[in-house]
């Protein structure tokens, strides 16, 4: 392993990498114990291993969680390595053992393994007919994290997806911290009647904001004034919804931190290069204008979703005390404003979690209690509670175990 890593820096430097003859563009130096330097150009970022040993230690534990979850199908460990550092982040590159624990934990992290089978939520009382499934599932292995939140609106014939948000959780001082890279909705959608319908549906969302806004951007939206100030207004409310699901289902599992990742620097710095290689001021003007949305539209996203939602507070914006957009969610559920938002968002606090239930009912067999286990306050617990306290034979808490297994295994059939 040490040999590919050795291969791949050399690469690196000068901009080597590719798979199957595709350049990749993942450019980065490497200094490693002060006495190994692979420099190529000094534009690119600098990597700096200061001990071998716990760095490929730990890189080699990353890679065995990585082919064990088998994220993306022939896939070999040079290109694994590469794209854990195009995900990385500035301080990253200076602290990478704290980029591989990280990741290491993103992998191991199973909070959302219930929504492996996704959930179905009805929501006809907002829109006829339809429904909201939401779904965890993996990430490609060149997207930021291991795992995505996807959502769609659906009548059962036609479908609205909604913005993929790529997280990871991580443990931090004893509380479960999750980090945000992406929030990003796919391009290649068929745009038909049901699709405009949900698109008129979620304009609602804008609801009261314009009159909120600053008079500053009501100057510049009204032709007054060039200059153009923050504001809550230019987001897309699909985003708004998506996020507002993520930060319903977080809220659920009582995180509360929430760092929100702008800048990616090898991301920006390929798209540079690919720019440079072909000379093209059209493509280079397009990579600022994408970072500038990765940036300012991921930030006011998320000061959009805090208008909305009391519980949602930015503690800090990226470079302030670090790179991250970092805010705090309180777990204790306050009305939200948005009458659609709220909705939705109560539906979700009634999502029953299967794996938390199966392992209360199994624990319940087993000591006769339930002490010390984090249950919600639904049905299924409910039952729980009764049959443990000897209202009904205890066998029954195997046929629940056996039922919500069922309900796993037959979602993809029925599907």
């Amino acid at each position: 392993m040490k040999e590919i890593f050795y291969e791949l820096i050399q690469d690196a430097k000068e901009d080597k990498l590719e798979i199957d003859g595709y350049p990749l563009h993942i450019a980065f130096n490497t200094i490693i114990e002060d006495n190994k330097r692979f420099i190529g150009n000094e534009k690119y970022p600098t990597l700096i291993i200061n001990n071998e040993d716990p760095f490929f230690k730990l890189l080699n534990q990353y890679l065995e969680l990585e082919h064990n979850i088998k994220r993306s199908n022939n896939i070999n460990d040079k290109i694994l390595i590469a794209y854990i550092f195009a995900n990385a982040t500035t301080e990253d590159f200076l602290n990478p053992e704290t980029l591989l624990r990280r990741n290491i934990s993103f992998l191991k992290d199973s909070t959302f393994k219930y929504l492996n089978t996704p959930e179905i939520i009805n929501i006809n009382n907002l829109i006829p007919n339809s429904k909201l499934i939401i779904k965890n599932s993996k990430n490609s292995i060149y997207n930021e994290t291991p795992y995505q939140i996807t959502a769609e609106i659906t009548d059962g014939e036609s479908s609205y997806p909604l913005a993929n948000i790529s997280y990871g959780i991580q443990e931090e001082n004893g509380k479960k911290t999750c980090y945000i890279y992406s929030i990003m909705r796919r391009n290649n959608i068929e745009h038909n009647p049901y699709q405009k319908k949900i698109e008129r549906f979620l304009y609602k969302i804008n609801a009261n904001i314009y009159e909120n806004e600053s008079n500053e951007y009501k100057d510049y939206k009204e032709g007054k004034s060039t200059y153009y100030p923050e504001n809550i207004s230019d987001v897309t409310p699909s985003f708004v919804l998506s996020l507002n699901i993520f930060m319903s289902l977080l809220q659920k599992e009582h995180i509360e931190e929430i760092k929100a990742v702008p800048y990616l620097p090898i991301r920006y710095l390929s798209r540079s290069i690919a720019a440079n290689i072909q000379n093209s001021e059209e493509l280079e003007a397009r990579n600022n204008r994408i970072q500038y949305s990765i940036t300012n539209k991921f930030i006011r996203l998320f000061t959009r979703l805090s208008y909305h939602m009391e519980e949602l507070n930015i503690t800090s914006l990226p470079y302030e005390l670090d790179e991250f957009l970092t805010l705090n969610l309180k777990t204790k559920k306050i009305k939200n404003n948005n009458s659609i938002l709220e909705e939705i968002s109560s539906k979700i606090s009634n999502i029953s979690n299967n794996e938390k239930v199966k392992e209360a009912v199994l624990y319940a067999l087993s000591s006769n209690s339930l002490e010390g286990l984090e249950l919600e306050d639904n049905d299924i617990a409910r039952i729980i509670r009764s049959i443990n306290s000897g209202k009904k034979d205890k066998s029954f808490l195997y046929e629940l175990v056996k039922e919500m297994e069922k309900k796993d295994d037959n979602y993809g059939k029925k599907k």
